[in-house]
């Protein structure tokens, strides 16, 4: 059973964040969030938390993100994007510019066959 099965999402943050050994004052702070904020997701009186709020949140108790981003719904992609699409993305390319860049990269990571080439006595 998934802790997003038996437990709620406040239950979640609550138990991380005394196993942290932190008031609710240090993790608003750390995580950038209004105290009054976290005691409501705490208390689950928020029914659907900005994903970049869990991010944070996930990040100063040390939790998987995955884990707090399933309690709205947001499930983690079972692979990762292209590095085209990443480069677009991550970084405002043109499509030109992250294609270009991705075939940098490929042509970089491709394995050399350096068996003939560097015979060594």
């Amino acid at each position: 059973m998934s802790p997003q099965e038996s437990h709620s999402l406040g239950q979640v943050l609550r138990a991380a964040r005394l196993e942290a050994g932190l008031s609710t004052r240090q993790v608003a702070k750390l995580a950038e969030l209004t105290h009054g904020y976290l005691t409501k997701l705490e208390n689950d009186q928020i029914d659907s938390p900005a994903a970049a709020y869990l991010q944070r949140l996930a990040d100063v108790l040390e939790l998987d993100a995955s884990d707090l981003l399933k309690f709205i719904g947001v499930e983690a992609s079972a692979t990762l994007p292209s590095p085209r699409v990443y480069f677009r993305r991550k970084f405002g390319l043109s499509n030109a510019e992250a294609e270009h860049l991705s075939r940098l990269i490929a042509d970089y990571t491709k394995p050399i066959n350096n068996s003939k080439e560097n015979h060594y006595p």
